[in-house]
């Protein structure tokens, strides 16, 4: 087979994702959460902060985007697994799920099979158990662990890309509990992606591709015929809080150091073909470095001086509603409202009193966060946003908060049974 016509089979067996059930349950996954931020947001502010439809479409199309990349990615690299491999991978993922959701993630499962395969391995052959047993320890044996740590770096680099590219857009305005007990206003960043994905697995038999010379790159033995194809639609998702940090500058960091942890992981996959002692490194720095990742992300954003927390001076904005007079004057979150209709405001009060001054139109003077001063005004119609469309961030009065600790299926669950708790969005990827 020629490289084109290879490239063009794996770019067929992509399309074939249209075709698979699970892509439009992916796309009915997305759907449902984000209509849940949609009804957080109206609790929270009693309007909507983000546009459900639009969220949709950069999920579909940046997936569609991140998934190419990926289909290519496992092209030049090669990357083969078995229909057993992912099996496993979804059962441990689960599981683990089950203690904590963050747990989901594949480097988790991904690591944790590999080293229980690994440490098999290693120990003298088991000969007499079960069938089943013996079923079961011939599979975790076999597994492929530089593959299976490629697939964890490739779904990781797409999800840093996607994080880059639309992790900020459409961040969620919310209120939370400070160090000192007093509220401080912040942005939960949770985005999904539905990623159409196509993989090649090993099914055995003399049916399949015919690669060519130079494939595949991940060098595990000659791989002859039986490798199909296969469509494989995904959910890339991520959750963060921006409390001392602009949603775009958030995303920008969590976007590098998760793009510096799986181009790592993919070099010590590839490396490992070639050295198998590599694997050990390989498993556990998938576990640990992406669990250091999460440590550093749960202890640096609480600690640090939050940007949201409420001016001596003027008015400080949280965000800005879509499609409101406050967004067609420019206003961004971080400023602050000095004066409205020349008249100072300080608190929330002080500034549906100016606007009332003049209810047809409003000239604001506006404190910038490096500390320059603008000016911004707009006329005001029948049916616009109260007060201008505008979210402050919070004062003692606000009622409604969210905690930002992630919990278990099972503690959600017994919440809603029990009728009782609120919600608490995760905050890690």
């Amino acid at each position: 087979m020629t490289d084109f016509s290879f490239l063009f089979a794996t770019l067929t067996g992509l399309g074939k994702v249209l075709a698979h059930p699970l892509f439009y349950v992916a796309i009915l996954l997305v759907f449902l959460q984000y209509r849940r931020q949609n009804l957080m947001e109206r609790r929270m502010f009693g309007v909507r902060t983000s546009v459900l439809g639009e969220g949709m479409i950069h999920s579909l199309a940046y997936g569609l985007a991140g998934g190419i990349i990926a289909t290519l990615l496992f092209t030049v690299l090669g990357v083969v697994l078995s229909p057993v491999d992912l099996i496993y991978v979804w059962i441990v993922a689960l599981v683990f799920a089950l203690f904590n959701a963050r747990f989901i993630c594949f480097a988790y499962a991904g690591g944790f099979l590999s080293l229980v395969s690994l440490m098999l391995n290693a120990l003298p052959e088991l000969n007499v158990a079960p069938a089943w047993v013996l079923s079961v320890y011939n599979d975790l044996r076999g597994l492929n662990v530089g593959g299976l740590m490629a697939l964890v770096g490739i779904l990781h680099l797409i999800e840093a890309l996607l994080i880059r590219w639309n992790g900020a857009k459409g961040a969620m305005p919310v209120f939370v509990s400070g160090k000192r007990g007093s509220l401080i206003g912040g942005f939960i960043l949770q985005k999904f992606w539905v990623v159409p994905m196509a993989t090649f697995v090993y099914v055995g038999g003399d049916s399949g591709l015919q690669a060519p010379a130079w494939w595949p790159l991940l060098s595990f033995g000659t791989l002859g015929a039986g490798i199909l194809i296969a469509p494989m639609p995904a959910v890339l998702g991520f959750s963060s809080v921006a409390l001392s940090k602009t949603p775009e500058k958030k995303a920008s960091s969590m976007s590098k150091y998760l793009m510096a942890y799986s181009v790592l992981l993919m070099l010590l996959a590839v490396a490992a073909s070639y050295v198998p002692a590599i694997l050990w490194v390989a498993a556990l720095f998938c576990i640990v470095v992406h669990e250091l990742l999460i440590l550093w992300e749960v202890t640096a954003e609480p600690n640090a001086h939050p940007i949201y927390v409420r001016s001596n001076r003027g008015l400080k904005i949280l965000a800005v509603l879509p499609q409101g007079p406050a967004q067609q004057m420019g206003l961004k979150s971080g400023e602050t409202i000095m004066k409205v209709n020349g008249n100072p405001v300080s608190t929330p009060y002080d500034l549906h009193f100016a606007i009332n001054q003049n209810p047809a139109y409003a000239k604001l003077e506006l404190l910038t966060p490096e500390g320059e001063v603008r000016f911004a005004s707009t006329p005001i119609y029948m049916g616009d946003h109260h007060q201008l469309g505008i979210v402050l961030v919070p004062d003692n009065q606000a009622r409604q908060y969210v905690g930002l600790d992630s919990v278990s299926p099972w503690r959600w669950l017994w919440g809603r049974l029990v009728g009782g708790g609120k919600s608490t969005p995760s905050t890690y990827h």
